[in-house]
């Protein structure tokens, strides 16, 4: 093979490229990059098994051929290359990178492996994507992936849930004290689906490679998902197992409602969570008519407290919380002012903006 294409459109494509790679196993195959120069395109190819990277670019294609190369290593060397074309030929299981400018000393030569052993990458059926704006997709991803599971032992709570649902998009995370909840409608139709778990990786790709400009397009066949951006497509295996019943979670009818401003709020956790005790990370947040009191207390360094206003018309009630979830979760609130409702201090608590949108948050106390 061999081309001449800009650098710093290569070296883009191969940096997206090495997230979908086995970086763990430098001998596997799939720790490389496949490159096939065909025409006037170059085509990249990654994938670790699980989730897979398929791009294109323009090339000056001189002799059309395919191989594949260490990622890590490529993207190492891309970043270190002057701009401007280069060119690429691989012969003799060597690839050979050089600037094209006659007086640039520079010649890299990095070992490939055969192409033909590459692992082949599954493809969808056109007729199952359906489009969504991009920066409304990235923000319903915003909004829950934070909330995810870390504990392996419930696989199924380690990714994101999706279904349609009255016409509408619904994305939920949880990791069992914490649950994120979106429901968007779009312009766009969106098919019926069975609905699935999604992989963070798999957004947080997706955010990586969008423009969050325009449409992109989506797509679940099967036990996969698959997403295109442009000449990007990315792709994924789903997560299996039951996802809990997320609508029991969200409480109903609660009786109090508590409304303040967001940056006081975030302001006094700050503060306070200085003095909270490092294993229990319990933070205060006391509710009354005069004023929501933040505190901390820690048995080595002393205590703390601060009140900022409120509004707020119901009986006394002290709260605490696991600071490190209460605080992502109120910087997840894009609002002015924010509302905690509840029906009493040591059930699930409700989090949403004021005035409200199309997600909430739900928060379990933790127990005195």
């Amino acid at each position: 093979m061999k081309f001449i294409c800009q650098c710093q459109n290569l070296r883009q494509e191969i940096e997206y490229a090495m997230s979908f790679s086995s970086l763990k196993n430098s001998l596997s195959i799939t720790s490389n990059v496949y490159l096939e120069n065909n025409g006037d395109l170059l085509t990249i190819k990654a994938t670790d098994g699980k989730m897979s990277f398929v791009s294109s670019i323009s090339v000056n294609t001189i002799v059309p051929g395919a191989t594949t190369v260490f990622c890590e290593k490529l993207v190492a060397v891309m970043k270190n290359m002057p701009e401007g074309e280069i060119e690429i030929s691989e012969e003799g299981g060597k690839l050979t990178i050089r600037p094209t400018e006659a007086d640039t000393n520079i010649n890299i030569n990095l070992k490939t492996m055969d192409a033909s052993k590459y692992p082949e990458i599954q493809n969808c059926n056109e007729s199952l994507y359906f489009s969504l704006p991009q920066k409304d997709y990235a923000e319903m991803i915003d909004k829950t992936a934070f909330a995810v599971s870390e504990d392996n032992t419930r696989f199924f709570l380690t990714g994101v849930f999706m279904e349609k649902k009255d016409e509408k998009l619904v994305l939920v995370a949880t990791d069992g004290r914490r649950l994120a909840y979106i429901s968007r409608t779009f312009e766009q139709e969106i098919p019926s689906f069975s609905p699935v778990i999604i992989p963070v990786k798999f957004l947080q790709s997706f955010k990586t490679i969008s423009s969050m400009e325009g449409v992109f397009s989506i797509a679940i066949d099967g036990d996969t998902i698959f997403a295109k951006v442009g000449d990007r497509t990315i792709s994924s295996s789903l997560i299996g197992g039951n996802y809990p019943n997320y609508e029991r979670v969200i409480p109903k009818n609660l009786s109090y409602t508590c409304k303040m401003k967001v940056s006081d709020m975030e302001k006094a956790i700050n503060l306070n969570a200085v003095l909270i005790e490092s294993k229990s990370k319990r933070i205060f947040v006391d509710l009354n008519p005069e004023g929501v009191m933040v505190s901390g207390e820690s048995n080595d360094f002393g205590d703390s407290k601060q009140i900022i206003p409120c509004e707020y018309d119901g009986p006394t009630a002290k709260i605490s919380f696991n600071c490190s979830l209460l605080l992502p979760t109120v910087k997840k609130i894009e609002s002015e002012f924010f509302k905690i409702s509840y029906n009493t201090p040591t059930a699930a608590m409700v989090f949403t903006p004021e005035p409200e949108k199309d997600y909430l948050f739900v928060l379990m106390p933790m127990q005195n």
